[in-house]
């Protein structure tokens, strides 16, 4: 009988110690990693490249594949560093897009929030490296930034978990962690001639 009671504590004190092991390897690696973003200058207007890599977890490939439309998003800010304060923000900018698939018509749609636009695609990859690998995006006017300040941008990509349908953020189906987000990608914005 203390034989069996070892045993069946060992197997829960096993148990415990793979579920909290779990979560921990699951923050091993990021679901969106920001490898490269910057502006290029054509004549005096701001555009944004951006390459991002996606990590997507099972669980929310499984929510597209049930037909849920997955809200995601890129944030770009434009900041000026002060001294003693926060960082003053001059632009913020928020893209967002729905990534669904339609069995239907045997395609992964991606809407363009902002602009309404559809795109259609035929596997989930393509529709993902469409969001993934934005150039030429229009930002503002670089006259619109005063020419003795300094300036600096900076992006992050992810889920955008604000905009989730209410059966994903309430679901005990579903894993909870939607809360994912690339670290925010920094690089200094320069004025022509500086």
């Amino acid at each position: 009988m203390k034989a069996a009671a070892v045993t069946l504590r060992r197997a829960w004190g096993t148990l415990a110690l793979l579920l909290l092991c779990t979560p921990l390897a699951a923050q091993d690696h990021d679901a969106f990693v920001v490898r490269h973003a910057d502006f290029t200058l054509d004549k005096t207007l701001l555009r944004l490249d951006m390459v991002v890599d996606s990590d997507i977890p099972k669980y929310i490939l499984l929510a597209i594949d049930q037909g849920f439309a997955v809200p995601m998003m890129f944030e770009v800010e434009i900041l000026s560093p002060k001294k003693y304060w926060f960082d003053t923000r001059i632009v913020t900018l928020k893209q967002q897009y729905l990534l669904q698939h339609q069995p239907m018509l045997d395609s992964y749609v991606v809407l363009d929030v902002n602009s309404s636009e559809r795109h259609y695609f035929d596997d989930l990859d393509s529709a993902v490296e469409f969001i993934e690998v934005v150039y030429n995006y229009p930002m503002l006017d670089i006259n619109n930034l005063a020419p003795n300040r300094k300036y600096y941008a900076r992006l992050r990509f992810g889920i955008d978990s604000d905009e989730l349908p209410l059966p994903l953020k309430s679901s005990s189906l579903w894993d909870n962690d939607w809360d994912l987000k690339s670290d925010w990608y920094e690089w200094e914005v320069r004025r022509p001639g500086s």
